[in-house]
């Protein structure tokens, strides 16, 4: 990472404090630089240059790695000379975003460092207390009984299946992202839809995403057709290119735009009924603002019953490795009591 979340956030503050002062952006810009830490001198000076040969703010963002739909936005209301109204929104998408990644690795950080903690352990139980006390029990003539054996057996060879599961995992996630990264846009598309989770998070991006931008053209007077030739023109973006084809053919069959989403299933049901409501009120510009705050909400409010979700189950599964442990070391012992009886 070129620059942390939090530092993209108050560089994004900054930028439009400057900007509300009458500063250009490339003074702004040049200013700004002096009080991040980039970690590539290579990177600064290419930033400068850029800013010479007169870049636009989204080109800066992207060199800077900015995610892509913040790009987008910025290049947006760029195109309408809209950055500075614009910025706060893009601000405040990427506070709400570090707040809930924040959140979500405060309340997995505690139950997972249990468990690394009570892994290693058993990695250390494992070569020393346990086959002294599996010597003892043999030597004393006390039988394992099956639920015990399992249990021991599960325990001995919990680290090396967990490391290998994590491995496999992380292999069929990046052979997954191999191919999918291939495939044509309609096709992976629908791949990711079939993943639960991923797909509500998807759907949830989409739509917040297609609601800001299109807030923003209609804000500005442009019309559908005008969209289409903009998205199309978007050649680094198979995702706008797909969809401006979507729209150009939508249009010329005479449809009108929420009747064109809806043949999508990219986008949340509730973004068709703004949009059909905001074409009969001639208000659709106010209505995809408010309806890219509220799928906002939404994002943040499933997050919390994931999270909510997740780390029970952590801690359950910890107790249950734990009492297991237990058993294993306890009930012989308590067997061997009775044979020495």
């Amino acid at each position: 990472m070129i620059i942390n979340e939090k530092t993209r956030i108050e560089l994004l503050q900054r930028l439009q404090n400057l900007l509300e002062h009458g500063f250009t952006l490339s003074e702004s810009f040049n200013f700004l630089l002096q009080h991040i830490s980039i970690k590539s001198p290579k990177l600064t000076a290419q930033i400068k240059a850029q800013l010479e040969q007169g870049a636009q703010c989204y080109q800066i963002l992207l060199l800077l790695n900015y995610p892509k739909i913040i790009i987008m936005i910025i290049y947006f209301a760029e195109m309408f000379s809209e950055l500075t109204s614009t910025l706060p929104h893009a601000q405040d998408y990427l506070l709400r975003n570090y707040k809930a990644k924040q959140q979500l690795l405060k309340t997995l950080q505690y139950p997972l460092l249990l468990m690394a903690i009570f892994i290693i352990m058993l990695i250390v139980l494992n070569h020393t207390i346990i086959p002294e006390f599996q010597l003892l029990y043999k030597n004393f003539d006390v039988e394992l009984s099956t639920i015990q054996f399992i249990l021991s057996s599960i325990l001995t060879h919990l680290p090396k299946t967990l490391l290998v599961t994590l491995l496999m995992i992380l292999l069929c996630i990046l052979l997954f992202y191999k191919y999918i990264k291939k495939l044509p846009i309609k096709a992976k598309y629908k791949i990711i839809l079939r993943i639960p989770i991923v797909r509500k998070f998807f759907k949830f991006y989409k739509t917040y995403r297609l609601s800001t931008e299109f807030a923003l053209f209609y804000k500005n007077g442009v019309n559908l057709y005008s969209i289409v030739d903009i998205y199309s023109k978007q050649k680094k973006d198979p995702y706008l290119v797909y969809l401006a084809s979507e729209l150009s053919s939508g249009t010329q069959q005479g449809y009108k735009l929420s009747e064109i989403l809806n043949n999508i299933s990219w986008f949340e049901k509730g973004l068709i009924t703004f949009i059909a409501e905001g074409e009969k009120k001639g208000k659709l510009e106010i209505e995809l603002k408010l309806y890219s705050d509220i799928i906002f909400t939404k994002i943040e409010q499933y997050t919390q019953i994931l999270i909510k979700f997740i780390q029970p189950i952590l801690f359950t599964v910890l107790g249950l490795f734990i009492i297991a442990l237990y058993l294993v070391i306890m009930l012989p012992m308590f067997d061997l009591m009775q044979t020495i009886k």
